[in-house]
C-alpha cells in the first residue's frame, strides 16, 4: 500500500524549524519525517493527507474508549459551555474522586495531578517525608517518567547494566543529576530471592519500593503473585513504602487496577491515561494516614495550576462509569485472545518463535523462544524480525512503535471488523518476520 503523505512532509519542513525534530514528544520522531494527524475516530486515525490507520499506539495505551467516544466528548463539550476551566475547585472535582474511589477500591483518597510524572513526583515526596529515608528503588527496564530520579535503567544498555545479583543504575538520559541516578537502585522484576537480597541490604536506607505491577512499557511482562505478595510483605517489614505505578494497568487489567487484579494492595498508587480516555490527567491515590500528609502544614505541598482543571474532569466523569463493571475490559480480553490465538496459529505454521501476549487491550509482539518474566528476558527478542513484521504493519497502515522493547494497544473502539483486519495483518507481517530468521 503506498501513502500519499506530501502534506506531512510539507508540515515537517515548517514544524522542523519551528520544534526539535518536528513533535513535541521524541519518541513521534520518525524517518523520514513524522506523520501529521487531523482526526481520529474509534480504533482508526487519518492523516491530513487523507490516509486512513488502524490505530495500535492509541495515546500509549490512554485511549482505551476509542478516538472520539461519544459520551466523553459530550460531557467536554458541556464542560466547555461553563466557562469554568483551571485554579479553582469545582463540583466535577468531587464527583469524578468519588467515581474514581468507588472504582478503586483499594484506595482510600485520592488527589488529581495532570501527567503521571507529576503524581509519582508527589508520591516520592511522601515517602520520604513519611518515613525518613531518601533512597528509592524501581524495576530494571521500567519507566515512570522522566524526573532525574525515576529515568533510570529505562531500556537500559545490557552491556554496561550489570548482573541479575547487583544490576547497576543507568541514568535514562543526558542531563540527568548524577547523585539521583547513583541514589536509585535497581531491583530485578520476578526475583523474589534477589530482590529480598538487595532490599535487606538496604532497607535502612530505602523510602520507596516503585514498579509498574505489570511491566507494560517493554512490552508486557505479568508479575508472579507471589513476587508481589513478597515487595508487599519486605516494605511492610522495613517500613518501606510500595507504590503501584498503575499509569498502564489502572483500568485496563481489571476496573481497580492490578492491585485488584492481583490482590495486592500497594501504599499509594498513581493513574492516568486511561482516567479520562487520553485527555491530560492524573492521579495519586493511597491509603488515607499517606494521603493526608499532602494537606497544607501536615507535610509535602501538593499543587498545580492545572491540578483537577475542568475539561479532563469532564473526560473523567464520561469515562469511569464505562469502566465500573468489567464489561468493557472483559470485551477487550476477548479480542486480545482472538489477536493473540491468530498470531500463535500463523506463527506455529511458520515455525518461527514468536509470542503475542497482553491483556484488557494491551498487547505487543516478541520474537523469541523465551519465556518473557524480566527486562533482561524481553531483550532475546529478535530485533531484525520485529523491524520486519513492523515495516508490513505500516506499509499496511497500522501506527506501531519502532522500538521492539515498546508497547501496544487497542480500545473499545476496534471492532470486530477491525481486529479481523488487523489478524490478516499479522499474518502477512509474521511471514516476512520469518524470512529475517533466515
Amino acid at each position: 500500500m503506498t501513502f500519499n503523505i506530501q502534506t506531512s512532509a510539507n508540515h515537517y519542513a515548517r514544524a522542523s524549524k519551528l520544534t526539535p525534530s518536528g513533535v513535541h514528544s521524541s519518541t513521534r520522531a520518525k524517518a523520514p519525517h513524522p506523520i501529521y494527524f487531523s482526526k481520529g475516530k474509534g480504533g482508526e486515525v487519518w492523516d491530513v493527507d487523507g490516509n486512513r490507520y488502524l490505530d495500535l499506539i492509541m495515546g500509549n495505551g490512554a485511549i482505551m474508549l476509542g478516538h472520539g467516544d461519544q459520551a466523553v466528548q459530550e460531557s467536554v463539550q458541556n464542560a466547555l459551555g461553563t466557562g469554568l476551566t483551571t485554579g479553582i475547585e469545582s463540583e466535577l472535582a468531587v464527583e469524578v474522586a468519588q467515581q474514581f474511589l468507588d472504582i478503586v477500591s483499594t484506595m482510600n483518597m485520592v488527589r488529581f495531578a495532570n501527567t503521571g510524572t507529576e503524581a509519582v513526583m508527589h508520591a516520592l515526596h511522601v515517602a520520604r517525608h513519611h518515613t525518613g529515608k531518601v533512597r528509592l528503588a524501581k524495576m530494571e527496564g521500567s519507566y515512570h517518567g522522566w524526573s532525574d530520579e525515576l529515568f533510570i535503567s529505562c531500556w537500559p544498555d545490557m552491556s554496561k547494566n550489570g548482573s541479575p545479583d547487583a544490576p547497576v543504575s543507568l541514568a535514562g538520559s543526558l542531563g540527568l543529576h548524577p547523585s539521583m541516578v547513583d541514589s536509585t537502585m535497581v531491583l530485578p522484576f520476578n526475583d523474589v530471592e534477589r530482590t529480598q537480597k538487595l532490599i535487606e541490604q538496604h532497607a535502612n536506607e530505602l523510602a520507596a519500593v516503585i514498579l509498574e505491577p505489570v511491566l507494560i512499557d517493554i512490552g508486557y511482562i505479568p508479575p508472579t503473585t507471589e513476587y508481589l505478595k513478597a515487595l508487599r510483605d519486605l516494605c511492610t517489614k522495613h517500613n518501606i513504602v510500595l507504590i503501584f505505578d498503575e499509569l498502564l494497568t489502572g483500568f485496563r487489567v481489571a476496573p481497580g487496577g492490578a492491585s485488584q487484579a492481583y490482590g495486592v494492595v500497594p501504599d499509594l498508587a498513581t493513574y492516568g491515561k486511561v482516567l479520562a480516555n487520553g485527555y491530560p490527567m492524573a492521579a495519586l491515590a493511597g491509603k488515607e494516614n499517606l494521603m493526608r500528609l499532602t494537606e497544607p502544614g501536615q507535610g509535602p505541598v501538593f499543587v498545580g495550576t492545572f491540578n483537577a482543571n475542568v475539561i479532563p474532569l469532564a473526560a473523567a466523569h464520561a469515562t469511569l462509569p464505562q469502566l465500573k463493571d468489567g464489561s468493557v475490559q472483559a470485551t477487550l480480553n476477548d479480542r486480545t485472545k482472538k489477536l493473540k490465538s491468530i498470531f500463535s496459529e500463523e506463527a506455529t505454521s511458520l515455525n518461527i518463535p514468536a509470542q503475542l501476549v497482553g491483556e484488557g487491550g494491551h498487547l505487543h509482539w516478541y520474537f523469541s523462544d523465551q519465556t518473557i518474566t524480566d527486562y533482561r528476558s524481553a531483550t532475546s527478542t529478535n530485533a531484525k524480525a520485529y523491524a520486519a513484521f513492523n515495516q508490513v504493519l505500516s506499509d499496511s497502515g497500522v501506527l506501531v512503535m519502532a522500538n521492539p522493547l515498546s508497547h501496544h494497544a487497542i480500545s473499545l473502539g476496534h471492532h470486530d471488523d477491525v481486529i479481523t483486519e488487523l489478524g490478516a495483518i499479522f499474518r502477512e507481517g509474521l511471514k516476512a518476520a520469518a524470512s529475517a530468521f533466515n
